[in-house]
């Protein structure tokens, strides 16, 4: 290859007669375009340390002109252009321009980096002017396209010789200088498109760039998936260095442009590692192989900024971009990503393979590239651009395969998630079924063997414990047999159940007499409705002798429905029963004028047990349950109709034919249809005649005994508590909570013994209630319940109640509980009566008895002068009735309000006498009393020494 010196020599003697001919080119301004290129004289500034009076100066220096066998000036080079032009005409808007001819490539090999421009002439400097895009926008002579090295000849005077020197230094990013001058009038000021350096392939790569970029951007900042982030990191990398290609940002830097160039160009190389690992999940699913992408990126990153400072502070001269080793790091870096590459793509993992696949694509572009780069192999395209290009084909589709798939994976997971789900609250489900099960048959076993032990244990204390004999009183046998009746049925309804379930019953058709067998049934219901003032309406079609049924399920069904209709019914109200008959079908239909029920308790009025949980009164819920699960098994329907307040319609139809009847359960018997039973109790409901008043009233007894109220819905529980406590307490009855709480602050008893599942108002309300009220919060509350659970016995503590037993229960424990509850409370204001009542004001009270007692006390002080305070100003300015006031004090410190009032003055006027705040008439009239003589008499009775001596 020719060297630079050389050809210097070849021009000079070549060109010598003709620059000697021509020494001074002139400008015709009928040519709009002169090329003073090969009368440009050139020459390299080796030193760097050339200037331009140098050059006119020197005479020794040898310049040579660049003709074809030089197509190219070195790069990192400085070099001197001379000409000497005059013009006949002024040069009003004429420029020169140093025209780059290399149309295409990327933005950054454009334009030279430093031009400078020296007009002289006699000597003397007319102007310098500065372009190239290494100089800053105000040092530039003309505002036009950075790409553009023009200057402007419009300060040339006319009619001289005048010596141009132009000294041009090639941009930082290694490409060579040119000059290529001309000198172009304003009809063509350009000699190419201003973005001749934009081909099709780079701006199509831009704007593809740039609008993925965006996309997953926003898919990142909407779905805050690391992996949107990533990708958009790396598309970022690309979306600069595409607008670098096409003359975006890398025009305006004029100083550290390798710098800014290396960083982000070289950005893409490494960050689409990153976007992989997000990708695949290889921390995850392989650490090890993770360690290593991280350990290569990492490298690759470090090199980029070693080189990047590298630049910064040494100030090497680079070759197409390339500084030192860098592309060849660059080739080491993309072998090291296609082993990589194709560890991935052997790896079982859908996602895994498919960003290997991916990446050994990538990855041979950046080889090629970092060949290329080198100098090693000629391409016709860049391969840097093209491995962009099929990075962001593979990778965008790559994460819409990758989210369908999660998305596909994770619609499974839910999938099974939701069975798994449902599967669990199966068996939650049936396990609450199950403690529902045991909870409520424990509570309707303790009711009646409540009822049975206690009068039984009672009878036998009472009893002479010399004899061999136990009397019991009627009305206990009443209860005993009545209970035991009461828990015979349960059971068999029990058995019922459980040999429904296990396959174990079946029917017993009979034939024949279908009408009147109901009609009995019904009918042995008039007693009760006799005895309840409840009218009975009936309504019967004519025998039907062909019908088959069974008698035993049937009378159960109809009892039962019976049952709850008279149950619900009011008195004065009407129950109606209704028969109907079709081709293939009885139809019952049995209505009452009751209280109805709600939408939700009609959807769950055939589950068993519903009933219970919300008051013993509507019995043990196993009734109608029954009854459907016998209406089922004869392949009938049941449905329910009810309006609140107005009454309920149970609609019972099962086929009477053998064709509608399940067959293979199904068996004849020759026995003739027998009477029914008569009337027993259903669901907790005695129906044998027996009747008697619940609304106890209040036992009469010893006025000065403690006052007990006893909340039970359960009349048979209520009399045999009554009969424990009677004698020892002056009791007061309520059935239900709404009316224990109005009775418990009306009378204000000493002590409340409730139970916890009552209509109206449960234990619980009522408890929280009667402790949130100022009224009745002092008194002890003690529940009473079948309900024997521990999260049941913490949620009666919680809500206040001071004493939890549970049912059967012991009577003598019963009366030891109840006794032991008032002492205590009785103990405990005794010792804060001890105290002297003038400081309470000084105590820290926080409960509500303490608040209300601190408000007594308050009223009272803050009237100690007014000696006409009365018992019931006291009552009004507390929220009290005189009544009400009289107990709560009574109970708390054993004392009557007009007690506590004279009391409170009198301990006032002692402290104030202690203190001498006064004379004895002073502080007497301080307190309220106008008589002297009254007042010594009260305080010596009080303290036993005269208010004088104090």
């Amino acid at each position: 290859m020719m060297t630079h010196r050389m050809w210097f020599l070849i021009f000079v003697i070549t060109v010598s007669s003709q620059l000697s001919a021509q020494d001074v080119y002139v400008i015709n301004s009928q040519y709009p375009v002169h090329q003073l290129q090969p009368y440009l004289k050139i020459i390299k500034d080796t030193s760097d340390t050339l200037t331009y009076k140098d050059l006119l100066k020197d005479t020794s220096l040898v310049y040579a002109i660049q003709d074809e066998t030089i197509p190219h000036l070195a790069i990192g080079e400085v070099y001197w252009g001379k000409i000497v032009i005059n013009s006949p005409q002024p040069l009003k808007d004429w420029t020169l321009n140093l025209e780059d001819r290399l149309i295409g490539g990327p933005a950054w090999v454009k334009s030279n980096g430093k031009v400078d421009v020296y007009a002289v002439t006699d000597g003397s400097l007319i102007f310098h002017k500065k372009t190239g895009v290494e100089y800053p926008n105000v040092d530039r002579d003309l505002s036009r396209h950075w790409v553009l090295n023009t200057v402007s000849l419009h300060d040339l005077p006319p009619h001289k010789p005048i010596t141009l020197l132009i000294r041009i230094q090639g941009n930082s990013l290694g490409f060579p200088p040119y000059f290529n001058a001309t000198i172009r009038s304003p009809e063509q000021a350009y000699y190419h498109e201003i973005f001749a350096f934009n081909n099709g392939f780079n701006l199509f790569m831009f704007g593809v760039t740039f609008i993925i970029f965006l996309y997953h951007l926003l898919q990142f900042i909407y779905l805050r998936q690391k992996i949107f982030l990533w990708f958009s990191i790396w598309l970022s990398f690309c979306t600069l260095t595409m607008a670098m290609s096409v003359g975006l940002i890398i025009g305006d830097i004029y100083n550290f442009r390798l710098p800014f160039w290396m960083l982000i160009a070289n950005g893409v190389l490494y960050s689409f590692w990153f976007f992989g690992r997000s990708f695949i999940n290889s921390k995850e699913k392989f650490p090890q192989l993770d360690k290593v992408i991280v350990g290569l990126s990492i490298a690759m990153i470090t090199e980029i900024i070693i080189m990047a400072l590298y630049i910064v502070f040494f100030n090497p001269k680079p070759y197409t971009t390339g500084v030192g080793i860098h592309y060849k790091l660059i080739i080491i870096y993309a072998c090291i990503s296609i082993v990589l590459s194709i560890n991935l793509m052997l790896k079982k993992d859908q996602f895994a393979r498919y960003f290997g696949v991916g990446a050994i694509i990538v990855s041979i572009a950046f080889t090629l590239g970092g060949f290329w780069s080198e100098g090693v192999i000629r391409l016709p395209f860049d391969p840097y651009a093209w491995g962009i290009f099929f990075q962001i084909v593979i990778y965008s589709f790559g994460i819409a395969y990758r989210q369908r798939a999660l998305l596909l994976k994770s619609q499974e997971e839910k999938l099974h998630a939701q069975k798994t789900y449902a599967e669990m609250l199966r068996i939650k489900e049936i396990n609450e079924v199950k403690t529902l099960f045991y909870t409520n048959i424990s509570h309707e076993f303790r009711t009646p063997l409540t009822l049975i032990a206690g009068p039984l244990d009672k009878a036998h204390k009472s009893s002479d414990p010399d004899s061999d004999e136990v009397t019991i009183s009627k009305s206990s046998f009443g209860i005993i047999n009545r209970n035991t009746h009461r828990l015979q049925h349960l059971i068999d309804q029990l058995l019922e159940l459980s040999k429904i379930e296990s396959g174990q019953i079946h029917l017993n058709l009979m034939q024949g007499g279908l009408v009147d067998f109901i009609k009995s049934i019904t009918f042995s219901f008039e007693s009760i409705a006799e005895s309840k003032n409840i009218s009975l309406n009936t309504s019967f079609p004519k025998a039907l002798q062909q019908a088959f049924y069974d008698k035993d399920k049937l009378e159960k069904i109809i009892s039962n429905l019976l049952s709850n209709a008279f149950k619900y019914t009011p008195e004065g109200g009407v129950v109606t029963l209704t028969l109907d008959l079709t081709d293939s079908h009885y139809i019952l239909e049995v209505s009452d004028t009751g209280k109805g029920m709600s939408k939700e308790e009609m959807k769950r009025i055939f589950e068993r047990f519903y009933r219970v949980e919300g008051t013993e009164e509507k019995g043990t819920g196993i009734g109608l349950a029954l009854t459907k699960e016998m209406v089922d098994l004869q392949k009938g329907q049941i449905s329910v109709s009810s309006l609140k307040d107005l009454g309920t319609t149970f609609k019972v139809r099962i086929p009477y034919t053998l064709e509608l009847l399940p067959e293979h359960i199904s068996f004849f018997t020759k026995n003739k249809v027998t009477a029914p039973r008569l009337a027993q109790e259903i669901n907790g409901l005695v129906i044998n005649g027996e009747t008697y008043n619940t609304d106890l009233p209040p036992i009469d007894g010893d006025k000065n005994l403690p006052v007990l109220l006893l909340v039970e819905d359960n009349p048979d529980l209520r009399i045999y508590i009554s009969d424990i406590l009677k004698g020892h307490y002056k009791i007061v009855i309520a059935e239900d909570g709404l009316k224990g709480e109005r009775m418990g602050i009306e009378h204000i008893p000493d002590i409340i013994l409730t139970d916890i599942m009552m209509p109206k108002k449960d234990g619980y309300q009522l408890c929280n209630s009667l402790k949130s009220n100022p009224k009745t919060s002092h008194i002890p509350i003690v529940m009473l319940t079948a309900k024997g659970g521990q999260e049941n016995r913490i949620e009666g503590l919680t809500q206040g109640a001071d004493a939890y037993i549970t049912k059967p229960f012991n009577a003598e424990e019963l009366l030891l509980l109840v006794k032991n509850l008032i002492q205590t409370r009785a103990k405990m204001w005794e010792h804060f009566n001890s105290l002297n009542l003038s400081i309470v004001n000084d105590i820290d009270l926080v409960s509500i008895e303490d608040k209300f007692l601190q408000s007594v006390l308050s009223v009272i002080r803050n009237n100690l002068d007014n000696e006409s305070l009365s018992v019931e100003d006291l009552a009004k300015e507390v929220g009290f009735s005189r009544a009400q006031l009289h107990r709560k004090l009574k109970a708390l410190c054993d004392k009557s309000p007009n007690q506590l009032i004279v009391e409170i003055r009198l301990n006032e006027a002692m402290v104030m006498l202690e203190k001498k705040i006064g004379s004895v008439s002073e502080v007497a009239y301080s307190v309220g009393y106008s008589n002297l003589s009254y007042f010594t008499k009260r305080f010596k009775e009080k303290f036993n020494v005269l208010p004088s001596r104090v």
